[in-house]
């Protein structure tokens, strides 16, 4: 009986020891919670691994979904095995912990309203970062607007060979992302209502037409400083001619395109955000000449 009682005594003394440790482990484990500092987040990645504990090897609890609001530690803990750093992280109900790497905290209020109001229309951000690191060089900046070239344009009759100066104005666009995203280019479409001269030798009277003329090429540096830039570049160009000319008593009616390459050496001087820019180019087609520019671009 005696020993009946001991052992009744014994049971209910181990439950009472027991039912008090966890009692005690619980409290002191949210005492613990209470003392690390927690604010809102959401989470980065969707799919995002909750562990048991802040290593890669422990147990995953549960896989949150992208952008699932949840409140996580302001410090982080250097994981378990010395891999990673883990957040303490609350959702719902449940505790755990979460990469770094996998969360995003949100910003204070306080900081969010000292962000400049993009309504005004202030571009003081801007300025106080340019100042800071300096403008961009020019290689990297895009320019466009317009240009004046003079070109030796140069033709073949009969085999032999007929140049005249030729005005011509219109386009230009320089850096990168031109027509498409890639390297720096130089883009020009240029026109003209000019004569070739030599056109006197075979007429009997005043031609008239046109002509478009252009290129692209791809730019490369040779000097790029604050304010100057020197370039030279390899490209493809064309020509698209029409003109009228009256022989005798017949108007030739002459369309021609023709395609070629060209070589470019450039230099240029920033102002503000203007650039003047003057090249000398080489063209080659059924002929080979030369061609002088000048433009004033502006940055877009």
């Amino acid at each position: 009986m005696f020993g009946r009682c001991a052992a009744s005594i014994l049971l209910l003394s181990s439950g009472l020891i027991f039912s008090s440790w966890l009692i005690l482990s619980s409290s002191q484990a949210s005492a613990e919670e209470k003392k690390v500092p927690m604010t809102s987040a959401q989470i980065y990645v969707d799919g995002a691994a909750i562990y048991e504990k802040p290593d890669f090897d422990s147990k995953v609890q549960d896989y949150l979904r992208y952008q699932t609001k949840v409140s996580v530690s302001k410090k982080p803990f250097r994981g378990s095995s010395g891999m990673g750093l883990f957040h303490r992280v609350r959702y719902g109900s449940k505790l755990g912990w979460v990469p770094d790497t996998d969360i995003r905290v949100s910003l204070p209020e306080s900081v969010k309203v000292a962000a400049p109001e993009k309504k005004s229309g202030s571009k003081a951000w801007e300025k106080e970062e340019e100042e800071n690191l300096g403008p961009a060089p020019l290689y990297f900046k895009r320019y466009l607007g317009g240009a004046v070239a003079m070109v030796n344009f140069t033709e073949k009759f009969s085999g032999k060979k007929y140049s005249d100066n030729m005005l011509m104005y219109g386009m230009r666009m320089t850096g990168p992302g031109t027509l498409f995203d890639g390297p720096p280019l130089d883009f020009n479409f240029w026109f003209s209502l000019d004569k070739p001269g030599y056109y006197d030798k075979f007429s009997s009277g005043k031609p008239s037409g046109f002509m478009m003329f252009g290129d692209v090429m791809i730019m490369l540096p040779l000097i790029d400083t604050k304010n100057w830039l020197a370039t030279y570049g390899l490209g493809v160009m064309w020509t698209y001619t029409r003109y009228k000319v009256p022989v005798k008593n017949v108007a030739f009616d002459s369309q021609e395109i023709r395609i070629g390459l060209d070589a470019d050496l450039g230099i240029a001087r920033r102002f503000g955000k203007y650039l003047l820019r003057v090249d000398a180019k080489y063209y080659y087609e059924k002929s080979a000449y030369l061609g002088y520019i000048m433009s004033f671009q502006g940055e877009y």
